[in-house]
């Protein structure tokens, strides 16, 4: 007959052997709904600008490869992210600066804030930066900032380093050291000339999953969202929403992040609503709040909130708004376990 073990004799045994009862403590690793280890948080960004020009009197591009601050969830002790899955950091470019060329796994995602005279270089083609332009820099893609401009250049980036890491995917590759581009050059405005209108060359095929157009001008969101706005009534919950698409496919632009665009009415009360996906917010245009967790979260022009995942939240404009947004959703849509609640 087997020995039969006292339990606590019987957990020390398997715990020696790297083995682990599933019955223990069920509930903290299979829980009835998800509970997120971060929290709601917001950034004031007339904050942030100081601390980042007082870094640009402290490094330079060249030394720190890029001049970024990340916007750490205070919840994350000892894990770098705004939720799990992604990153919202706020880099700064100084007038006559560079940022040299280098390329990761991670996609990367920009929303300029402020500043003009700069662009990014994404695989040799100058792409210019204008004040709430989505910008993005597939995976793998050599990508590098230069500012010709007077005044210093501020945007936000979006990253999905927290899902590359759960992956155990991430590479990173420095570009040339004498400084040359690594990819041959293009000429300006090639890729909005290709992708910019609601066309495509014929023929062509998709190189990677994220989208070809890399530029989605504000004044264009701006444009679509008031389009949007005169055709119908608000959602309850997010406003007039729309989705940042790829025009080849007409699937989500990123294949990891989900971007959103959103117009709330002054004086909008929005509805309760939750989802799986943690959202990361950037105000663009006007002011307002956001109730989540039993907080209020007061925004204004340039400030970056987060949601995290499954926290009911209802969102509130003082004046006419324009709210950008990212979060993991696409990849949760694909793995098929997206959800959402409202009211």
């Amino acid at each position: 007959m087997a020995r039969r073990d006292g339990p606590g004799d019987f957990y020390h045994r398997i715990a020696a052997r790297n083995v682990l009862p599933l019955w223990v403590n069920t509930k903290n690793f299979v829980p009835w709904e998800p509970t997120p280890s971060y929290e709601p948080a917001l950034w004031n960004y007339g904050e942030m600008r100081d601390l980042l020009l007082e870094a640009g009197g402290i490094v330079t591009p060249e030394e720190a490869s890029r001049r970024v601050l990340v916007l750490q969830n205070p919840a994350l002790d000892g894990y770098q992210g705004t939720t799990r899955s992604l990153y919202a950091c706020l880099q700064l470019i100084l007038p006559g600066e560079t940022a040299p060329e280098h390329r990761h796994t991670q996609s990367a995602l920009r929303l300029i804030l402020e500043g003009e005279g700069a662009f990014t270089t994404v695989e040799g083609e100058r792409i210019p930066m204008k004040r709430g332009d989505f910008i993005i820099t597939p995976s793998m893609t050599w990508h590098g900032h230069r500012h010709e401009g007077a005044t210093p250049m501020i945007w936000l980036d979006g990253l999905d380093n927290g899902l590359m890491q759960l992956l155990d995917t991430t590479f990173f590759e420095p570009g040339r050291p004498d400084g040359a581009p690594n990819a041959a050059p293009r000429p300006d405005g090639d890729n909005e000339a290709r992708w910019g209108a609601a066309m495509r060359p014929f023929g062509a095929a998709p190189a990677r999953p994220t989208s070809p157009l890399v530029r989605y001008a504000f004044e264009e969101t701006r444009d679509a969202l008031s389009g949007l706005a005169a055709s119908g009534e608000a959602d309850p919950c997010r406003g007039y929403c729309m989705e940042f698409v790829n025009p080849m496919s007409g699937e989500a632009a990123m294949p990891t992040m989900t971007t959103l665009a959103t117009r709330l009415p002054a004086s909008f009360e929005g509805a309760p609503y939750r989802s799986t996906d943690g959202i990361v917010y950037v105000a663009i245009e006007g002011e307002g709040a956001v109730e989540v967790a039993g907080r209020t979260l007061e925004w204004g022009p340039s400030d970056v909130f987060v949601v995290p995942a499954w926290a009911s939240h209802r969102l509130r404009a003082a004046s006419e708004t324009v709210l950008f947004g990212f979060s993991d959703r696409v990849v949760q849509q694909k793995l098929g376990v997206w959800r959402e609640a409202r009211g």
